[in-house]
């Protein structure tokens, strides 16, 4: 007869995956005075996006999301990064373009 000894179970720790972050966004207060319009690049597969004055555009996915936040019960216009940040806003995301095609008008207007 063979005897097993109780061992007890072994416990490990799960990571815990960290949720998708909105990189800070660049204050628009000292481009108020000045009137300095954003510039708005809408290319096929990513969007780039700055302020005139600005020496470097930031850099997103081109893709446009439409939703409605439960919360507070606005209307939320989200592109690039921000689609993923909030979790039923990817569900109905958009990307204007496939390829060098413009398939979806709405999505593109949305962001003008």
């Amino acid at each position: 007869m063979t005897s097993t000894t109780d061992v007890p179970p072994a416990i490990f720790s799960l990571p815990i995956p960290s949720l998708p972050s909105i990189p800070p966004t660049l204050s628009y207060d000292p481009h108020r005075a000045a009137h300095t319009p954003l510039v708005i690049d809408n290319g096929s597969t990513s969007l780039r996006f700055g302020f005139a004055s600005s020496t470097t555009p930031q850099v997103a996915p081109n893709i446009v999301s439409k939703y409605k936040e439960r919360k507070a019960g606005k209307q939320l216009l989200l592109f690039g990064d921000a689609v993923d940040a909030e979790g039923g806003a990817r569900s109905q995301a958009k990307t204007p373009w496939e390829g060098d095609v413009l398939l979806n008008f709405d999505a593109l207007v949305s962001l003008a």
